[in-house]
This record gives C-alpha cells, structure tokens and sequence, in this order.
C-alpha cells in the first residue's frame, strides 16, 4: 500500500437497502415494519392526516397536536411525562402540513408498558383549558419576540408571496391568530383526524414479532375509527405581484434574504436531476453561493439553496442573513451564480465532488432501521416505491453537465424570482 497516494473514489453503483413489511392491523391500519439493527431500542411512529392542510382555522392542528401530552381522563400532563420519564422513554409530538403524530422511543424491553399509555392519548386526550390557556400566553410572547427577527420576517413575507395567505403553505399567522381558537375547536379536529382511518405506523429498531400483536390489540380495535380526511382538498395559490419586497428596519445591523420562487416537487420526473444542480448552485458546505459570498466575499456565515417539495407544491428558495450594506452586492452575487449556471456548463471535477457528497448522503439516509425508517416516510408522504432511493443514486451517479446546464435553463431564472429583504 502506498500511503503517499490517496485511494482511489468510486460512484456508489447500488446500495442494498434494510428489509421491510406492510402489515395491516385488524382495522385496516397499515404498519411498516423495520426490525433491524443491534441495539435493543425501538421507535414507533403514529402518523395522521392532521396536518395544517385539513385545518379551517389557522394554528388549530398545531395546537390540537401540541396538547395531545397535557392530559387524557386517567392521567394529568404531569403523571404522563413522569411514566414516560420512568421507563427511559420519549415521546414527541409533531405536525406538518400534511400530517401530524407522535414519535416513541423506548428501549425494547419497556415497550410493552408504554403502548397502552400511548393509545389512551390518541383516544382520550382532554384539551385542558388551564393548560391550553397557559400554552398559548406562552406562545403569544415567544410569537412576539419572533416577530422582531429579521430572518423570522424574511420568511413570512416570502411564503406569502408564493402562495397567498388563503393557501397553507403561504398562510402566516399573526398574533390574534392564537385567541380566535379555543379547545373546542382542537377537540372538533382531534374528532375528525385522529382516528384510525386517518392512520400509518412505523415500527422500526429491534423487538419480539410478539410486539406487532401487542400494537394490535391496541392500535387495531374496531371501534376508533372514523371519516377518512379528504383527499381532494384543494387551497387557492395567489401569489403576489409585487417581486422585491423591502422591510427597513433602521436599528438592524443584518438583513435578511430570501430569493425565490414556485416549482417543482419530488413527484416531477426532473426533481432528481434537479437536486444536483441545487446541490452545486447551494445545497452543501462546499456550493457556489459559499464558495462566492461567505468564502470569497465575506458577507456572510451561511447561505445556502433548496428545493423545497411538498406533496401539493414546491419552491426553491435561496436564504441568507448579511451585512446590511451589502445586501444589493449580495443579490448581485446570487443572480450572478444562477447566470453562470444557465450560460456555462459545470466543470467535471466540481461536478464530481457533489456525485461523491450526494452518495454518501444517500448511504447516511438508509444506515440503520431508524434512519431508514424516516426515508420510507418520506417515499409514504408522496406515494413512492422504494426502488426510488436506487434511482436516485443512479440519476447522481449519470447526470451530465449538459443535462444541468439544460435544467438551470429551465428552473433558475432570477428575473422570475421574488426578492425579499428585511432590514
């Protein structure tokens, strides 16, 4: 071996993914089932159709999935942390815009004390007012201070603009928001989604095949059922006029950027190639708009790209927070990186690098059943096969320099994006 020369890098061709099932439940429920790895540990995921898509009245399916842990008619907030707490358990709360849930970690041997706790929650939960109304007097101040961000405002303004404040994704909430709901409205909405019709499990880490039978005898009665969420839900897209957009704020040192516009998601045949050429133009440590604007410039500790997808839209945004005096040089850098992009094709040896990033991306993605339980997710929200992860490597390991030239083309056109500064 000679340790003067470094070993040579190859294109991952194919990597072999952890074996998984569907199994359903006696009430339908499906269960994805990753029983994997060397560690006595298990996550299990409830997923619900209860994300802000369903909701009528902004902020409800954020609060409803937040007081999920304040109470249930057999135990107080209190009484359920310190049981989650006693068996090395933990239980987070989350919800999106397409769903929301809970995640359970527990070590394999305690799960079984545990699983009876977690459906009292999805079937019992109370909505306390005293909780929910110190709930959201906390929120109304941290709300409040938020709004004094530069970067917290650059955002708001530009989902905004994308899609209109009658749309989820372009929907922001202002702070009478928090007392025009109340918990009847989170009971109503707790009713109508969180129910096993509404439901997909994922059961990953390393257990007993007794264990399914268990969830089952919980997750799997009959008698929690109800209307499945409307699929066919659509919201209005009004996307603003006016594309640069301005806050002053006369006491900010920094401003905050962000540059963009609507496009495609993970559904669209380009949206594979696509992720390359983000990845290049500011995806990772090593793009353009780093090596430009804070390797070379100095006008920044970070700025990045991404092509944000949701399963009813997408976006690219550019995002940055700068010196405030070189905020127009810094959109000056941006629209110069995308030119490049569309004029000049990208050097083999750069192009190189991100094939390599990219595919130890992919490897990080699916090591170890937890991990690649969160991929599968991903593939679950937008109604992909598995076989999409091997195309994705193949599509990293193929694409040409003409191909994205081509694609910059197509999808980066700074004159089509909106500019949004505050500060």
């Amino acid at each position: 071996m000679n340790r003067t020369q470094a070993p040579e890098i190859k294109l991952i061709e194919q990597v072999t993914l952890p074996e998984f099932r569907l199994l359903h439940l006696d009430n339908g429920v499906p269960v994805y089932i990753i029983n994997a790895g060397e560690q006595d540990v298990v996550k299990l995921e409830l997923m619900f159709k209860a994300g802000k898509w369903y909701e009528e009245k902004n902020l409800v399916s954020d609060y409803t999935n937040r007081m999920l842990r304040e109470g249930t008619s057999k135990h107080s907030a209190k009484t359920l942390a310190d049981k989650f707490d006693y068996f090395g358990a933990n239980m987070n709360t989350s919800v999106g815009f397409e769903s929301g849930g809970a995640v359970l970690y527990s070590l394999t041997k305690q799960i079984d004390h545990l699983l009876e706790l977690l459906f009292e929650i999805f079937t019992d939960s109370t909505f306390p007012d005293k909780e929910f109304e110190t709930i959201i007097s906390n929120k109304k101040q941290k709300f409040a201070v938020d709004l004094k961000k530069n970067e917290f405002l650059a955002n708001r303004h530009f989902v905004s603009a994308l899609y209109g404040q009658k749309h989820p994704y372009g929907r922001v909430t202002e702070l009478e928001h928090f007392d025009q709901m109340n918990t009847g409205d989170l009971k109503a909405f707790f009713k109508k989604y969180y129910h096993a019709n509404n439901l997909t499990v994922m059961l990953s880490g390393r257990f007993d095949e007794g264990l399914i039978k268990k969830i089952n005898s919980f997750f799997g009665t009959k008698n929690w059922g109800g209307e499945k969420a409307n699929e066919n839900i659509a919201h209005i897209i009004e996307s603003s006029p006016e594309f640069i957009q301005h806050t002053e704020k006369a006491d900010s040192v920094q401003s905050a950027i962000a540059v963009g516009n609507l496009s495609i998601n993970k559904k669209h045949p380009d949206f594979l190639k696509l992720s390359v050429l983000n990845t290049v133009f500011g995806g990772y440590f090593g793009s353009r708009l780093m090596s430009n604007i804070r390797e070379e410039k100095g006008y920044t500790y970070g700025i990045y790209s991404s092509f944000v997808s949701y399963p009813h839209g997408g976006f690219i945004e550019i995002g940055s927070e700068v010196g405030k005096e070189v905020r127009e040089a810094t959109l000056h850098e941006i629209k110069h990186e995308i030119n490049v992009l569309r004029n000049e094709l990208i050097d083999e040896e750069e192009l190189q690098i991100v094939k390599n990033y990219m595919s130890g991306r992919i490897l990080r993605s699916i090591d170890g059943p937890m991990k690649f339980s969160e991929t599968l997710k991903g593939l679950i929200l937008y109604n992909q096969e598995v076989s999409y992860i091997q195309q994705l490597l193949k599509t990293v390991r193929e694409v040409s320099s003409v191909e994205l030239l081509d694609l910059a083309n197509k999808y980066l056109d700074y004159e089509k994006m909106y500019k949004i500064t505050v500060g």
